[in-house]
């Protein structure tokens, strides 16, 4: 490589590695972008969220580029300069940090509505004989980005109570063979896994208890990204990245778009 040459890592890393090839590349002459990247399936039939941070120069050089690649809404293309050093990565961070949150609460939410009132009576179409959700093995592993926002907020001093709730049912679901072990000793002593829908001998409002369900879930959501945004303002004013910690505008860009995975919940 030559100098004024650019480097774009596009992965999921810890901000401080970016950093630190951030200096061995400009060393180097080289410019050095950590870019975080947004959208599973759809963003890369429709165009993607990104996140670039590090090298103002390496953005500018690519910008064109970038904001025809990521996806499209009203006010222009999901893509923004987060700031210097490893901000970018930072972001992606909590922003997968949230997605954690995000998924466990649609679970707890599925879960209340199939388990306490048979709710989910309409069987997807794919399966032919079941929730699609249901398929799916109860079994998930991590990346660690959900794990780097938990100590980040715990060395920030930043509440992130539902971020690492849903952390910690991340472990919990890995422990699978002890999961069923413990299930079968609770069948054997007797203890029911269904939650009846019947209370107190009374039948539930489903009506109700849909609406319930639903504004618990909104609050929830809210509540978890109000975490988020916390913590990237604690870390915007120990960094000095000001850029992405003035307003939120730029940042509903990767974040409230249907380009992000944040889009299909």
């Amino acid at each position: 490589m030559e100098p004024g040459d650019t480097i774009i890592d596009g992965g999921n890393e810890w901000y401080e590695n970016t950093e630190r090839r951030i200096d061995e590349a400009s060393s180097k002459g080289l410019l050095y972008l950590g870019m975080g990247v947004s959208g599973g399936e759809e963003g890369a039939r429709n165009g993607p969220s990104l996140m670039p941070g590090g090298s103002y120069g390496a953005y500018t050089n690519i910008r064109d580029i970038l904001e025809k690649v990521a996806a499209q809404v009203e006010d222009g293309p999901c893509v923004t300069y987060i700031g210097e050093g490893g901000s970018g990565n930072f972001v992606k961070m909590v922003h997968n940090g949230i997605e954690y949150g995000d998924m466990q609460l649609i679970s707890e939410a599925y879960d209340v509505l199939k388990n306490a009132a048979d709710i989910f009576n309409v069987k997807d179409e794919l399966t032919g004989n079941g929730e699609l959700v249901d398929k799916i093995l109860d079994k998930t592993g991590m990346k660690g980005t959900g794990k780097w926002t938990v100590q980040q907020a715990a060395e920030l001093s930043i509440a992130a109570p539902t971020i690492a709730a849903s952390l910690d049912s991340r472990y919990m679901s890995g422990l699978k063979d002890e999961r069923e072990e413990a299930s079968e000793i609770f069948r054997k002593e007797g203890l029911k896994e269904e939650i009846s829908s019947d209370i107190n001998g009374s039948s539930l409002d489903k009506k109700r208890l849909i609406d319930d369900v639903r504004q618990a879930l909104y609050a929830s959501k809210i509540c978890s990204y109000a975490q988020g945004m916390n913590l990237l303002r604690a870390k915007s004013s120990e960094k000095g990245w000001n850029e992405f910690g003035r307003d939120g505008k730029d940042l509903e860009r990767w974040l409230y778009y249907q380009g992000s995975v944040f889009g299909s919940y």
